[in-house]
């Protein structure tokens, strides 16, 4: 509070400082009018006046000329003498001693003329007498367009010039400067608010862009549009921009829903209706009413936000009320200086730089916000990892009771594999030995004969689970390497032609065992019946049209056999289950001299995609 009120007191006593004086300031001159659509009784008698002259607080909704009069004392005959005038307008001609120094614009204003924005500087040329100067400044002026004439400063052009540049820098300079950052920053936050709709960036960026335009007022000399039009938009531009950056530092502390609130929206949609009417009726009391309303909604708009502030913890409302008190005390000190002070007229406006406060305000918000949506980015990560880590956790050990129940189920189906493998082959053909053993006049060789194949079963199985899963020339490999010495021994010759085969995808030592087995049926039933002296087995890769295909063929020179006869025995049947558990095809052709069997294993998708 102590900081507010020595804020206070700073910005309200800088609206009554001296300003800087050169040699000489005329404020009276003599004055003659000549008003539009008035034919006056008789000559128009000059009269004296105080300067700043405002011809629209003087003569109100009327159009017409003035010509002031003014005599300049020469100190230095040989050296010349300067004039700066801070406003002066809306057409002027500036003549010295009866002969014409300066003109701008036509007579009356045309529509694209008004010099009154900006400061005007002329050099008077060395007169070579001690004989004052006759200065007369003649001004043509239209209602509501601001025309007039404020104090003359004169003095030499050392003490002139910088006053000149200084008024320059702070009324174009300046205002192109503010112009610019607000068309900026005002089109920045209306993109934001375009991604997320929030209303604090609607109401920012319509107010810096409406400041804009109203500022960009004092860059033209020869305005892009004709009068009055130019002068409505600059001034409903204004009367908007007001109530809507209100409204966002209402927003800003969340008091977006009040009465206050609706108000300043009303005002904003009114602003243009305000503005033709002050201008193009002209209703010139309209403005100053206007401008009044608008200031006791901007105070208690600075109440309300202040009261915010001081109670929240939120450092964003703290930040927007220093900034709408610097404003709205900014704003109440141009309203005073123009209904009190003689430099009125030519004053620089404090609330066109305070107004950069908002700017401020609406970084430091945006700031804020990003900072806080890092923070909780970075907590929902923190969280989302924390929450990843344990459920990784959890599946980690859901898989690993996974393995270790597949590793289970394995071991019990190999298990019942070979179970089922002794109780099938081998503990059948013990079974038959043991009856054959019970009869009389069994033969030995055929015991041993028995005895040999029960033994070769055996060893198949063993073989199967040594880790051959999927790789057929293995199994292939295994079976010949078991049976070759039977085959030599029975007088068979095995020519053996197995090619490159890939491994099969998803094969278990279950499908090697069953591939083993009925290539030993088939070997059994070769040796013990074919009575063949040669044999052949061949494997190969074959394409087809639905993929392709592991073909292995056995073939033997033996006498053959009936393949479509019904057998006692269970070879060919067991034969054909087996192919069938493995997929494939099993085809048995046979005529005295030759018999071919032919099984088709069709490789696995994944495994011809992984060749």
């Amino acid at each position: 509070m102590r900081a507010l009120l020595l804020l206070m007191l700073a910005v309200l006593g800088a609206g009554w400082s001296a300003p800087s004086r050169a040699v000489t300031l005329i404020e009276q001159a003599q004055l003659t009018l000549a008003l539009r659509g008035q034919a006056p009784a008789q000559a128009p008698q000059p009269q004296t006046v105080a300067l700043p002259y405002d011809w629209d607080q003087r003569q109100g909704a009327v159009d017409g000329e003035a010509r002031f009069a003014f005599d300049i004392p020469v100190a230095d005959p040989a050296a010349p003498l300067a004039l700066f005038v801070p406003r002066l307008g809306n057409s002027f001609r500036v003549l010295v001693n009866g002969q014409e120094l300066a003109r701008f614009g036509a007579f009356p204003p045309g529509p694209y003329d008004d010099a009154s924005v900006a400061p005007q500087y002329f050099v008077l040329p060395a007169s070579g007498s001690t004989a004052p100067h006759r200065v007369e400044v003649v001004i043509a002026a239209q209602a509501a367009r601001q025309g007039g004439l404020s104090p003359v400063v004169v003095g030499s052009k050392a003490e002139v010039l910088p006053l000149y540049e200084d008024a320059l820098f702070w009324h174009v300079s300046g205002g192109r400067f503010i112009a610019i950052v607000s068309g900026v920053l005002g089109a920045l936050s209306l993109l934001v608010w375009l991604r997320q709709r929030e209303p604090i960036y609607l109401y920012y960026g319509l107010g810096e862009l409406l400041w804009s335009v109203q500022t960009a007022r004092v860059l033209f000399t020869h305005v892009p549009l004709p009068w009055p039009w130019w002068g409505v938009l600059p001034l409903a531009a204004f009367q908007a921009a007001v109530p809507l950056l209100c409204r966002f530092a209402l927003a800003v502390v969340g008091r977006d829903d009040t009465r206050l609130a609706r108000l300043l929206g009303l005002m904003a949609w009114l602003a243009p209706v305000a503005a033709v009417l002050g201008i193009m009726v002209p209703l010139l009391w309209l403005m100053p009413l206007w401008r009044s309303l608008g200031l006791l909604a901007a105070l208690a708009m600075m109440v309300v936000v202040v009261r915010v502030a001081l109670r929240s913890a939120v450092l964003e409302h703290r930040v927007l009320g220093v900034a709408v008190v610097l404003v709205v005390l900014c704003g109440a000190r141009d309203v005073w200086v123009m209904r009190t002070s003689p430099e009125a007229y030519a004053m620089v406006p404090w609330i066109r730089f305070a107004w950069v406060g908002f700017a401020i305000t609406l970084a430091w918000v945006i700031a804020e916000r990003m900072r806080k949506d890092a923070r909780a980015m970075a907590a929902m990560n923190a969280s989302l990892e924390a929450e990843l880590a344990e459920r990784n956790a959890a599946l980690e050990a859901s898989f690993a009771r996974e393995r270790e129940g597949e590793k289970a189920r394995g071991a019990l189906e190999e298990r019942q594999r070979l179970t089922q493998d002794l109780h099938d082959g081998l503990g059948g053909q013990l079974v038959g030995l043991l009856q054959m053993t019970q009869q009389p006049g069994t033969a030995l060789g055929d015991v041993a004969l028995h005895l040999r194949d029960a033994v070769d079963q055996l060893k198949l199985t063993v073989d199967a689970m040594h880790g051959c899963e999927g790789d057929v020339a293995s199994a292939l490999g295994s079976v010949r390497y078991r049976l070759g010495p039977r085959l030599q021994a029975a007088g068979i010759e095995l020519h053996w032609d197995v090619g490159p085969l890939p491994l099969m995808t998803g094969w278990s030592v279950r499908e090697s065992h069953q591939t083993q087995m009925l290539l030993f049926e088939a070997f059994a039933n070769l040796m013990a019946h074919a009575q063949a002296t040669r044999a052949s087995l061949g494997a190969r890769l074959v394409p087809t049209s639905t993929g392709e295909i592991i073909e292995i063929e056995l073939r033997d020179n033996g006498r053959g056999f009936d393949a479509e006869a019904k057998f006692a025995g269970k070879g060919l049947t067991n034969m054909h289950t087996r192919a069938a558990a493995l997929g494939g095809a099993l085809t048995v052709r046979s005529k005295p001299g030759e018999t071919c069997l032919r099984l088709r294993l069709p490789v696995p998708a994944a495994t011809a995609a992984g060749k």
